[in-house]
């Protein structure tokens, strides 16, 4: 009975000479699976873990390098073709596109296959590896230090991988949080919360969602919703604005904070346009494919904010207070393609935009409500 080894070969061959000749070669070194046809390797495949494949390229009915792409693309080895020096061109073609290892000329030699397969096998243990610890690292990203401190003995060969992780730790919670915000965390592990004494919050919504949702695959609806929020983030950071959240079709930013901002109003109503003249672009797209077009409702409110981060694991960056609803009530009682503004925002902005007169609208729990509708920019 021969004796198991840790790693797994496979060899296809014609010719049955060959492969009693490979196997007596290297079984003292590995599990040898020979297969005498490229379908019969595949089945092979299929039902063990290969780590090392050498075929033969002149066979009939597949080639090796037919063969070879025919391997299932889950299956993660390491391929090699044994060769004359016919059919070079192929061989090359596919050792440069990386379906191939490296390819070894017949007759060969004993030693320098058994030197080929052990680096083959190292090389794909490797890379194994380090598939596996990168999953590993993104899927615990939030317990990162954590994971480094209990696995450093394991992983002291993978110090270059960890520092990057690390690094993308940083810039996830810089992604997600003001960057002074983001430093205290990280000096002191909490962030006070601060009140701001005039802070322009923006929300923006998406009219009739629920009727669009119905309308669209959960696949496609969330790739559009991602196409929009992506374009407002690039906005948002073009006028210094905070990205507070999005919630479902919602979409809620904040200027003056963290950094007061005496321009915050003013910022606030340029990335409302922005936001609008994007939608209106995105529609005419959607048009064109034949989808519901996405129509938004923006308000703007301006006054003072309690703002802060929220939780232990899965920090936020949030803001509180009546401001907050505010504005929330500015977008519920606008209009689809209108930016809907507060009073106190008005009187901020009055000087550089035409802003249309609303009137007193009713909103429950606060009365009548000056709103204005915001024009085009004063020449």
């Amino acid at each position: 009975m021969e004796q198991e080894h840790e790693f797994n070969v496979l060899y296809v061959d014609d010719e049955v000479n060959n492969l009693n000749s490979f196997r007596a070669a290297l079984r003292r070194h590995y599990n040898v699976f020979t297969a005498e046809s490229g379908e019969e390797g595949i089945e092979i495949i299929e039902k063990n873990d290969i780590h090392v494949v050498v075929t033969d390229q002149r066979m009939p009915n597949m080639t090796g390098v037919q063969f070879l792409q025919h391997i299932p693309r889950d299956q993660d080895n390491i391929r090699i073709i044994l060769t004359g020096f016919s059919d070079m061109e192929s061989i090359i073609e596919a050792i440069n596109t990386g379906k191939v290892y490296r390819y070894i000329t017949k007759p060969w030699d004993k030693e320098e296959l058994k030197i080929t397969i052990d680096n083959a096998v190292e090389t794909v243990m490797l890379r194994r590896n380090n598939k596996k610890l990168i999953s590993e690292l993104q899927a615990n990203n939030e317990n990162l230090e954590a994971k480094v401190r209990s696995r450093t003995l394991e992983i002291e060969r993978q110090k270059e991988l960890i520092q990057a992780a690390k690094a993308q730790s940083d810039s996830l919670l810089l992604n997600i949080l003001p960057d002074e915000i983001a430093e205290e965390l990280k000096r002191f592990g909490r962030s006070y919360a601060r009140k701001h004494t005039q802070v322009s919050v923006l929300f923006a919504d998406i009219k009739g969602f629920t009727h669009v949702a119905e309308t669209l695959s959960p696949e496609k609806l969330v790739n559009a919703l991602d196409e929009v929020f992506r374009a407002f983030d690039n906005i948002v950071d073009k006028y210094d604005m905070e990205k507070i959240k999005t919630i479902g079709d919602a979409y809620m930013c904040a200027c003056g904070l963290p950094r007061s901002d005496n321009e915050n109003a003013i910022k606030a109503v340029k990335t409302a346009i922005d936001m609008q003249q994007f939608i209106t672009g995105f529609g005419l797209a959607s048009r064109i494919q034949n989808l519901p077009v996405f129509e938004m409702r923006i308000g703007i409110h301006t006054g003072p904010v309690i703002a802060g981060v929220v939780g232990s694991r899965k920090f936020a960056y949030d803001i509180w207070g009546d401001t907050v609803n505010m504005a929330s009530l500015m977008e519920q009682h606008g209009e689809a393609g209108a930016i809907n503004i507060s009073e106190s925002t008005y009187s901020l902005v009055r000087d550089r935009y035409d802003c249309k007169p609303r009137g007193k609208i009713e909103v429950k729990s606060k009365g009548g409500v000056d709103m204005f509708f915001v024009g085009d920019e004063r020449k």
